[in-house]
């Protein structure tokens, strides 16, 4: 019996001095950095914007602080309707236990010219974890107009993001 009980301790003991000796993986700083690109429509808007397409790249980031709650910030760089920049102060909700989030956002953007808010963006997207840094996601808005001739806005985007 002595001899059974020593052989299993002998066996064992590799595997539990490894499990106490492994470190543990380092604890993400709560700082999520996305990279992005999309498109979709503007629909009405009276004389400045007519039914077009939108095609941008958006570079975004945000903090986790609990909760499923993530205050971030984007720019993005529009190549149609024409060149311009936005940029997007907005807030980020996961929803428990599911691998789905909803988002709203302000976007300011000089398409129209001069620069102005141009939308209020609310929306929803899924994102998959592949790492435990690196995820991927796609995600849709709808944008509700701030302005007059602006007309309202339909984003679609996809990307990847890193948790630093």
């Amino acid at each position: 019996m002595k001899s059974t009980l020593l052989v299993a301790l002998c066996a064992l003991g590799p595997s539990l001095a490894l499990a106490q000796g492994a470190p543990a993986p380092a604890p993400a700083s709560g700082v999520v950095v996305s990279v992005d690109v999309g498109g979709g429509g503007i629909a009405g808007g009276g004389t400045q914007y007519t039914p077009s397409g939108v095609f941008e790249g958006e570079l975004g980031a945000g903090y986790e602080v609990g909760l499923g709650l993530r205050p971030e910030f984007s720019l993005a760089l529009g190549l149609a309707p024409k060149t311009h920049v936005a940029i997007r102060p907005g807030l980020h909700y996961d929803l428990p236990d599911l691998p789905l989030y909803v988002r709203g956002a302000l976007d300011w953007s000089n398409a129209q010219g001069t620069g102005g808010w141009r939308w209020l963006l609310a929306g929803f997207g899924g994102t998959l974890q592949l790492t435990d840094v690196l995820g991927a996601f796609a995600e849709a808005d709808l944008g509700i107009p701030l302005g007059h001739s602006i007309g309202v806005g339909v984003l679609v985007r996809a990307g990847i993001s890193f948790r630093l």
